[in-house]
């Protein structure tokens, strides 16, 4: 019995660990649309604008997606077939462990839970592709993951949730 406790507790634990480095990417498109129609791109600049990250991060966001949509065969153009743009939001998650120790403590006269906790911020990347003809939405990918804003390498952190996202496009019938 306790073995079998202890077993599920580690792969609790390792199964946590694994989430908690992740990112998880979503994505959704529009059926009707045939994407091999689409070979260049552009950047919707007035939604950019509108983010609310530095400078720095968007820069940052803009240089992943210009390398990770030319490797998708798009190239960037004046009169393109699909705008791109993005947005990010943030929330903190804070994560409490409460557990109330067992066995003999032979100088505690204590008996109460021991808490313990920690916080991180989990970021979301929407990237948006619409199609400049007809201004509608035709894909969009969302990537959800743990974010450091002490990362001394923030520039590979933001691309990798950038090629997770557009590992999903272009969508494939499964």
């Amino acid at each position: 019995m306790k073995k079998n406790i202890s077993f599920k507790i580690i792969l609790f634990t390792f199964i946590f660990l694994i989430q908690s480095c992740g990112i998880y990417v979503q994505y959704d498109y529009d059926s009707d649309v045939n994407f091999d129609n689409y070979s260049s791109y552009s950047f919707y600049q007035p939604d950019i604008d509108e983010v609310e990250i530095s400078d720095l991060d968007k820069k940052r966001i803009l240089k992943s997606l210009d390398t990770g949509l030319k490797s998708k065969g798009l190239v960037r153009s004046n009169t393109p077939d699909l705008l791109v743009t993005f947005e990010t939001k943030s929330k903190e998650r804070i994560y409490v462990n409460n557990y109330l120790p067992y066995g003999w403590y032979p100088f505690a006269y204590y008996n109460y839970p021991y808490s313990s906790g920690y916080s991180r911020i989990q970021g979301t990347l929407y990237i948006s592709l619409i199609d400049s003809k007809n201004q509608q939405l035709v894909w969009q990918g969302k990537g959800v993951g743990v974010l450091n804003e002490y990362s001394n390498n923030r520039d590979k952190m933001i691309n990798d949730f950038v090629v997770k996202i557009l590992e999903k496009y272009p969508p494939t019938s499964d």
